[in-house]
């Protein structure tokens, strides 16, 4: 069985030319070729001369199985070994012969300590009385399509996943319109796109009219034209696209990706997956984290911001200013008046509902800016933009409304204002103690002082 080649060997006798020459190019395909009486099992052991152009006998044995046995032993891999003592053993080899039918095993035999992959074909002869063995090398050749069938595994895997992530892909011709559709759901073949066509484009502008969401439709209709949808994908070696696709009467995010092929710029595959669990998903957590923020912020008695978010505007400003790229603002501080005789006389439920509508006084003056309720009774504003452009105005609106209430006993409050000055304020800190001074100043003018309750 060794497909090694022994040192004497000695040309085939009792052949006609005709026959060696037949028996030669036959046997070419293989090393060696064996020759096995189906009688008794002896063999003649051959391998093709080219130089000669015929067979030369290069070993021969009185038992082919017990030889194949002592060759399985030393020469073949352990894995592969039973499986060839069984495929070439006489039992296996005599049905063969009764069927005529030919064989291949694909098997490794050890070389120089290295396993290499050898093909036997099995050829049993039509008269029984004889069975021909070629072998050959193939180690090359199989080890290039492992290679090939490990690189389809991988493709087939890497194709499941996608067929997994993206409902449908589609291959185009950009040339010719030409195109043929992948689908992986089955909510996908309503869609009035078949499995090819000739004409992708146009089929997509006219199933964008039946399949698109209304309000998405515009923006679809502009960026599936062929010349934006490749002029996209040059400038930027692919396009994304997000809309909402009417599947099951009802709309659903999908993302459609496109992009072409390697080193084939005349095709494109574009591939859309539905991510509208994702997205309200993702939605779902924005509102509930934003709702968080929102809590962790806000006043629970007010509805108007808190301590926490008015530190966390102070510091935010105190960065710009740190920065030397400050905005202009002002800090107005403002202390409800008479909160402590309400909460003694009347209740604290009196007291807090005195509280909101101070609030409220508040937000409806300073319309444009965060109001922060930073303390029991004491309310800050930051102004920016066009309240801070108008602080003079909302001041002076803010005083009148406080004589007003006044005359009415409803509620007034003392304030303050200041504005950020670059050159000798270096954070908020600074501006808020101004605009609390003068505060404090109003107070004590108006009476007031002793019944403030600043925390």
């Amino acid at each position: 069985m060794k497909p090694e080649s022994q040192d004497n060997y000695q040309h085939h006798a009792g052949q006609d030319a005709d026959f060696v020459r037949l028996s030669f190019i036959l046997a070419c395909e293989y090393e060696t070729v064996y020759i096995i009486q189906s009688a008794n099992g002896n063999y003649v052991k051959y391998r093709p001369d080219r130089e000669s152009h015929t067979l030369l006998e290069c070993g021969s044995g009185e038992d082919f199985y017990e030889s194949l046995g002592a060759f399985c032993v030393a020469c073949t891999e352990q894995e592969d070994r039973d499986e060839i003592m069984y495929l070439l053993g006489s039992k296996h080899l005599a049905e063969a012969m009764e069927q005529a039918r030919p064989f291949t095993i694909s098997t490794r035999f050890l070389v120089g300590g290295e396993p290499l992959y050898y093909n036997i074909k099995v050829f049993p002869c039509a008269s029984q009385e004889m069975i021909v063995l070629g072998v050959r090398n193939a180690d090359t050749q199989m080890r290039r399509e492992l290679r090939a069938m490990a690189e389809r595994q991988i493709y087939q895997s890497i194709v499941d996943a996608l067929s997994n992530r993206y409902e449908v892909i589609y291959y185009v011709d950009t040339v010719t319109g030409a195109y043929s559709e992948y689908s992986s759901s089955e909510k996908y073949a309503r869609l009035e796109v078949g499995k090819t066509g000739t004409d992708f484009f146009g089929d997509t502008q006219r199933n964008l009219k039946l399949d698109i969401e209304p309000e998405d439709y515009p923006m679809m209709q502009e960026a599936m034209k062929r010349e934006n949808l490749l002029g996209s994908i040059r400038r930027h070696g692919s396009a994304t696209l997000s809309y909402r696709l009417l599947l099951d009467n009802s709309p659903q995010y999908v993302t459609l990706y496109a992009t072409h092929p390697p080193h084939d710029q005349t095709h494109l595959i574009i591939a859309v997956a539905n991510v509208d669990a994702d997205v309200r998903r993702e939605q779902e957590y924005r509102e509930a984290l934003g709702s968080a923020i929102r809590l962790a912020n806000q006043d629970a008695l007010t509805g108007v911001k808190n301590k926490h978010a008015y530190t966390q505007r102070e510091q935010a400003l105190d960065l710009l200013i740190s920065s030397k790229n400050p905005p202009e603002f002002a800090v107005v501080v403002c202390d409800v008046n008479g909160l402590k005789k309400v909460n003694d006389t009347k209740g604290h439920v009196a007291g807090d509902a005195y509280i909101c509508h101070a609030s409220k006084m508040l937000c409806a003056i300073f319309a444009h800016s965060p109001v922060y309720r930073i303390g029991g009774d004491e309310f800050v504003m930051i102004l920016e933009g066009s309240d801070y452009q108008n602080r003079e105005s909302l001041m002076q609106t803010l005083h009148q409304t406080v004589r007003e209430n006044r005359a009415h006993e409803h509620v007034t409050v003392a304030s303050g204002i200041s504005v950020f000055e670059p050159a000798d304020d270096v954070c908020v800190q600074d501006v808020f103690e101004r605009a609390d001074r003068e505060m404090y100043a109003q107070k004590r003018k108006s009476g007031c002082h002793a019944e403030t309750e600043h925390t």
